[in-house]
């Protein structure tokens, strides 16, 4: 009863850490909401009226932040994300935004209007690759939407936990774009060549599929969250605050030991919890990863769709409409051709590199052109009329003309 009483009372504190009341950041929107539990940090992304969705401000802010908590020695042992709210922990990046500039180039042909959203890559790149390489273990708490940007933020971190409301979609390929923010090196590193299917189609994962794709690292049932807050509340206040040494490395909260005690957070039955809302049947089985595997491993964009649209034949034939192929191949039919080639073939060349920051340099020269190209302009312009003004697609470049994607453009190299 005590330590019951004990995790109650500790969770109370993580969640009382992350009241507006407290210190704030981007002080003309209050977009990220700062706590400082003991040898902790907890990051609340909160626009929550966007779907927290990730703007310049956001970076400029998260940025700073992420590279002085490596510091050795440093009082930060843990870094919590978290969004806002119920509906999302961040639904992607500022499109609008994105949006203007790219049209501001199509107008004008004034190269100087991409240079806002040339800055916003370079800062969101770096900051993801400050996560994918960052000495303090992240915990991502990944409660709702989590898209574009968000996935970002989250997925190159040690801890990602997904939860019965997780919804997991990388849909860039249907607005003009590209799985970017790290998805040409976390997506061909999934199993199956789940990440070709997810990256190509857009397909949105559930739940544990999510966990099942690799996405996330852990499951954590709703019901169980609080107690989640309480068990990351005492391992980051029991860490050695003693300054790191070649002899101990208690410098930071031990990844491995904090893995195995979030997973014995998840329910060994698998069964509803209370409070928890009932999970659909998953996406992920091994005949279907399977078939996922089959069709997504072909050589190239055209024998991939070929592929999927006869499964979804097949899948009509026997009375099957609920098949993974047939929302797949309609997806597919509906999606930018120039971003299924380019996306394919950055996946592919993804796979060959060996760091994160490498993929993030090729993923910055591929944005510029992509900003650059009607089909972004159109694609976004789509969304953001709520399909009034649906998305006209250009012809996909040619085997030949595919290499200059990957080429350097008016916006320089990234640093990293």
């Amino acid at each position: 009863m005590r330590a019951a009483s004990a995790s109650r009372a500790a969770s109370r504190t993580l969640r009382s850490s992350l009241r507006p009341s407290l210190r704030r950041y981007c002080t003309e929107t209050d977009a990220i909401l700062m706590a400082a539990p003991p040898r902790m940090r907890v990051v609340d992304l909160h626009r929550p009226d966007a779907l927290n969705a990730l703007n310049s401000e956001m970076v400029a802010t998260l940025l700073p932040l992420f590279q002085d908590w490596q510091q050795v020695g440093g009082d930060v042992k843990l870094v919590v994300m978290r969004g806002a709210g119920d509906r999302a922990f961040c639904a992607g990046g500022d499109i609008r935004f994105l949006h203007e500039c790219a049209s501001g180039y199509a107008a004008t042909g004034d190269p100087a209007a991409l240079s806002p959203a040339h800055e916003f890559f370079r800062a969101e790149y770096t900051l993801n690759n400050v996560l994918g390489t960052s000495r303090v273990p992240v915990v991502s708490i990944l409660g709702g939407i989590v898209m574009g940007g968000g996935v970002g933020l989250s997925v190159h971190g040690q801890v990602r936990i997904a939860t019965d409301s997780t919804i997991f979609a990388m849909p860039e390929t249907g607005i003009g774009f590209f799985p970017d923010v790290g998805g040409s090196y976390f997506l061909p590193r999934l199993p199956a060549h789940l990440g070709f299917f997810l990256g190509l189609t857009g397909t949105r994962l559930r739940g544990r599929d999510v966990l099942t794709a690799g996405v996330a690292t852990h499951f954590v049932p709703l019901a169980r969250i609080e107690a989640l807050e309480a068990l990351l509340l005492e391992m980051a206040a029991s860490t050695s605050g003693k300054a790191y040494t070649l002899e101990s490395n208690q410098d930071f909260v031990d990844p491995e030991v904090l893995a195995r005690a979030i997973g014995a957070l998840d329910e060994v039955d698998r069964g509803k919890a209370d409070g928890a809302p009932a999970a659909a049947p998953p996406l992920l089985t091994l005949e279907s990863m399977g078939e996922i595997d089959a069709a997504f491993g072909l050589p190239d964009v055209g024998l991939i769709v070929e592929a999927v649209g006869a499964g979804a034949a097949a899948a009509r034939e026997r009375g099957d409409d609920t098949h993974w192929s047939i929302r797949a191949a309609a997806e597919l039919g509906k999606v930018s051709p120039t971003s299924l080639a380019v996306t394919h073939e950055m996946l592919r060349r993804g796979a060959a590199c060996s760091t994160l920051a490498e993929c993030l340099r090729m993923e910055y020269r591929v944005a510029q052109h992509f900003l650059k190209h009607a089909d972004f302009v159109s694609g976004v312009g789509a969304v953001l009329s709520k399909g009034a003004e649906p998305a006209a697609w250009g012809s996909p470049p040619s085997g030949d003309e595919l290499a200059s994607w990957f080429a350097a453009a008016e916006g320089g190299e990234l640093e990293l």
